[in-house]
């Protein structure tokens, strides 16, 4: 080979080599700083409930990030659901209207990241939990995967994939249905699904109201007594006799919904819905 050739293949092989490392650096360097991204993000989300800053987390999306989200609870069955970014931030708004709620969103593993050019992907596993502090709500997993684009040298998500399985549920929405009698004194039968660990169970509680003289009705379940005084109050009666107050019902129906979400079940029922 002359000399002129061989400077050339020379300078070719230096050049190629050169902008292969490059190229090989700025996805190492990309990689880098999506890792500490994600680090970042679970981080903020996990300890919102604690900040109260919604925009440590919201940081992270661009205004239009899109969503589609995959459930499958304890009840065996399962909903998809496709949104936006200002879906996720209702989420947010409810989680910190729930001053007692924790929210645990813990990394299992490692993530994977892919880089090509200005869009890249994120995903990876992650075990949640939203709780208070006298017992857990509900459990499970989620594989989440982000898309993501960069801007200059910011990275946004602009979509998010997560398919969610409840391990376990202990509190969240309660069914609930009414069987009411004709008549002031008529007795009430509620059938009541609530969740149970691994399963939802059902629940029938049976209702006797008394009139008092004094214009109370007293309201008997089988195991607590309640009363709803002549000022409106329900309260409930303690073994002692003392009486806590639950609220002001504004009829029957509403009186038994009260004593069901504030008395019976409190600790398993986040809300009740009647069919």
């Amino acid at each position: 080979m002359n000399q002129p050739l061989s400077r050339f293949v020379l300078i070719f092989f230096l050049l190629f080599a050169g902008g292969t490392s490059f190229a090989q650096t700025a996805v190492t360097t990309d990689e880098a700083k999506l890792n500490e991204l994600l680090t970042s993000f679970v981080d903020s989300y996990q300890s919102l409930t604690q900040t109260k800053n919604k925009q440590a987390v919201l940081q992270y999306f661009h205004p239009e990030a899109t969503s589609n989200i995959y459930v499958f609870n304890i009840s065996g069955k399962s909903r998809v659901s496709n949104g936006n970014v200002r879906g996720f931030e209702a989420y947010l708004d409810n989680l910190l209207r729930s001053p007692n709620l924790v929210n645990v969103y813990e990394l299992v593993g490692d993530p994977m990241v892919n880089v090509s050019g200005e869009v890249a992907t994120i995903t990876y596993k992650i075990k949640y939990e939203i709780k208070e502090e006298d017992g857990i709500w509900v459990k499970g997993n989620e594989l989440v995967t982000l898309a993501l684009e960069k801007t200059g040298d910011k990275w946004l998500i602009v979509h998010y994939n997560i398919v969610q399985i409840e391990d376990e549920k202990l509190k969240g929405t309660c069914v609930c249905e009414l069987f009411v009698g004709e008549g002031d004194d008529a007795e009430v039968v509620s059938k009541t699904t609530v969740p149970n660990g691994r399963s939802y169970s059902t629940k029938f509680d049976n209702f006797v109201f008394r009139t008092a003289e004094n214009g109370d009705w007293v309201i008997k379940s089988p195991t607590q007594t309640f009363k709803r005084l002549s000022t409106g109050k329900l309260v409930k009666v303690s073994e002692e006799g003392d009486s806590i107050e639950l609220g002001i019902p504004s009829s029957k129906k509403e009186t038994v919904l009260m004593i069901l979400s504030e008395g019976i079940y409190k600790e398993s029922c986040a809300r009740i819905t009647v069919r």
